[in-house]
């Protein structure tokens, strides 16, 4: 093993583990173009910020909790973050096993595939060690409540064994797809689903976790919450070192890592190039296969190629887990609200207040990492060859975007009214009036979007993540759902309070009033300033 071909391999690796960081380093190089730039070191800064801030955070919020007694809390906040590491870490290693385009470059060159191996490895922590972060203020201050600063001796080794478990986990999980990919030719395919259903696994084991929350915070900080398996194992290893619920819940797991990694070394390592030209080797193959039926008119055959642009599994999963894990962290405090029939007993009355509240909700629908947003920067190469043919190119955007926003609005609009009307039991006619305000506020808000994208068009990108930071792209996103839960707020209890102390009718009509006056001069400024002057 050679320490300094090793470290060239991550740094090409590093660009390749995110590419939205490179995007932004790129842009930065385009506004100064005389100064000097190194990519990699860029982008390691940024990591290493981004691991110091969330460390930073999520340090401030521990301190309030007793973790000393709260075991089953330790192992609550310790098991969403070790999730988040994992599926956020999976994208950053299927980017650089997978999906770069440097490892074929390699086969050709006297480098051993263990090194290789390593150094994709090392470079996706990027993506593994901002979520792991505030594990290790977790641990720090959890050992402290126990044991005081002797304890802290234990800090490091724990945060470690973490660390390896996790990345063993992904490893495992890549190892496994690439066995797959090996027989099938159907990359995208796979790609897309592997990707759709861990980050859905990911969002149900957080559900889950929440969903247990009958927490009882004490005034001495105490919180009460069924422990979790496996994470409380690192409670255990300082509070209860000899205990059989630390041999079950720490060194067992531990001794299974260890013959992971001995599995990995051994076994997968040596073997990932032969694996690598198996995949290229399939997905070369061409299968006869039967002619494809043309579609009967042009309109059936551009809203299949509208389809078709939709296939990148980063995007399918960016578009979808959007609104669905906004759901997800507001069920919670919603349901204990239902639980207590406060949503079953509402009165149709408050109909303005349940459509503004699907307006607040429906406005983080679209963003810069969904559909909408890169609608038209997915078509690529194909962006100039439709301008060519002899058809409006007015109305193939038009139909885009509505081909699109149907995509891309029909599960979470289905997935909230049934939450709403049969899992939470809140009238037909709230529940309607909520919907209704979720679509009109997510297509308003998709067109500026999908704007958006057309004003920063990029055609020439290798991987979506690059689209993703156009403009910004992810403080925009994280501004805008801030700002719309804090104004949201703000709107929803002053109307809930003015509707309690005077008429709710009155006060629902003129919310529904003012909502549909914003929406139509937002339509019509939409449609001066940017429909009307689409070329034809």
């Amino acid at each position: 093993m050679k320490k300094s071909i090793i470290w060239e391999l991550i740094k090409i690796n590093i660009l390749y583990s995110n590419p939205q960081l490179l995007a932004s380093v790129k842009k930065k190089q385009n506004k100064k173009k005389n100064a000097s730039f190194s990519a990699y070191k860029s982008i390691l800064r940024q990591q290493i910020f981004m691991m110091i801030m969330f460390a930073f955070i999520y340090t401030i919020f521990f301190l309030g909790v007793d973790y000393s007694e709260s075991v089953g809390f330790f192992s609550l906040q310790l098991s969403i973050f070790a999730i988040m590491s994992i599926v956020y870490g999976f994208t950053g290693f299927f980017s650089v096993f997978y999906d770069s385009k440097d490892t074929k470059l390699y086969l050709a060159l006297p480098l051993r595939s263990q090194d290789v191996f390593i150094a994709k490895v090392l470079s996706a922590q990027g993506m593994v060690l901002p979520f792991l972060m505030p594990c290790l203020s977790l641990l720090s201050i959890t050992y402290w409540q126990i044991g005081g600063a002797p304890a802290l001796i234990a800090v490091l080794p724990s945060f470690i064994v973490l660390w390896l478990f996790i990345n063993i986990i992904n490893l495992v999980l890549l190892h496994f797809i690439g066995q797959v990919l090996r027989k099938s030719s159907q990359k995208t395919m796979i790609s897309t689903i592997l990707m759709t259903v861990s980050t859905l696994i990911a969002i149900g084991a957080m559900l889950f976790l929440q969903s247990q929350q009958v927490v009882s915070l004490e005034s001495n900080g105490f919180v009460n919450f069924p422990i979790i398996p496996i994470f409380v194992g690192f409670h255990y290893i300082v509070s209860q070192p000899l205990s059989l619920g630390t041999a079950i819940n720490f060194l067992l797991p531990l001794a299974i890592t260890l013959g992971l990694v001995y599995y990995i070394v051994k076994e997968i390592m040596p073997h990932y190039f032969d694996q690598l030209l198996e995949i290229d080797a399939v997905s070369g193959q061409t299968r006869k296969k039967k002619p494809a039926k043309l579609p009967s008119n042009l309109q059936k055959a551009l809203v299949k190629h509208h389809l078709s642009t939709l296939k990148d599994s980063n995007l399918l999963v960016q578009s979808f887990v959007q609104p669905v894990v906004i759901g997800f962290a507001l069920y919670p405090s919603v349901s204990r609200f239902a639980n207590d029939g406060g949503l079953s007993t509402l009165s149709p009355d408050y109909f303005g207040i349940a459509m503004l509240i699907g307006i607040l909700l429906g406005s983080m629908f679209a963003g810069a990492t969904t559909f909408l947003g890169v609608a038209m920067s997915l078509e690529k190469e194909n962006y100039h060859f439709i301008r060519t043919l002899p058809l409006s190119f007015k109305q193939f955007t038009i139909q885009k975007f509505k081909v699109i926003a149907f995509v891309q609005f029909l599960l979470p609009t289905i997935l909230y009214f049934t939450l709403a009307f049969v899992l939470f039991k809140v009238h037909l006619l709230l529940s309607i009036f909520f919907t209704i305000g979720l679509l009109l506020s997510a297509l308003l808000v998709g067109q500026i979007y999908y704007w958006r994208d057309q004003r920063l068009l990029v055609l020439n990108w290798q991987n979506s993540n690059q689209l993703f930071g156009r403009g910004s792209g992810q403080w925009l996103i994280a501004g805008s759902i801030l700002l719309t839960m804090m104004v949201g707020a703000i709107l929803v209890t002053i109307s809930i309070i003015v509707a309690n102390a005077y008429n709710a009718v009155y006060v629902s009509a003129a919310l529904l009033t003012l909502i549909l006056v914003a929406a139509t001069l937002l339509q019509v400024f939409l449609h001066k300033a940017y429909w009307s002057k689409l070329p034809q």
